[in-house]
């Protein structure tokens, strides 16, 4: 069904395209401290400590030598370090320093407040339909790639 003479999936685009306008991965106070790039990095590693080089890449399908490069500068700026692999000899593991969890954790403060604006004007319920909706689209692309 369109509306206004927009089909779903363009009326879909342009919110998402709105949504990226509010940019989720920027924070002002830590704006010139941490790229966005980096703070994916920083994700993932806070997410799980001890990940490597190859884990990191795979969970967000980039090359390996793009997480090398990105984990570096993350441990020139003392938010990362590294540790070898306990496992295997060859490899290494990364965790967040104290330093890398207390900026990580401010980033996520900054995130989430931008989401409980977004769904301020909604209430309780609508927001349960709206994440519930979002959720299953979502797991729908997903199983389907």
């Amino acid at each position: 069904m369109k509306i206004n003479n927009v089909s779903p999936e363009e009326r879909a685009l342009g919110l998402f395209m709105r949504l990226r306008q509010l940019d989720f991965d920027h924070c002002p106070d830590l704006s010139g401290i941490i790229s966005p790039a980096q703070m994916t990095l920083l994700d993932k590693i806070t997410e799980h400590p001890g990940c490597g080089v190859q884990d990191i890449a795979d969970q967000l399908d980039i090359s390996p030598p793009t997480v090398s490069v990105g984990v570096s500068k993350l441990e020139e700026s003392g938010l990362v370090e590294r540790e070898p692999n306990p496992k295997d000899a060859r490899s290494v593991q990364f965790f967040p320093t104290a330093h890398g969890k207390n900026l990580h954790s401010r980033f996520q403060k900054s995130r989430l407040q931008k989401f409980r604006r977004l769904l301020a004007g909604l209430n309780p319920q609508e927001q349960g339909a709206l994440l519930e909706l979002l959720e299953r689209a979502l797991n729908n692309v997903e199983l389907n790639e």
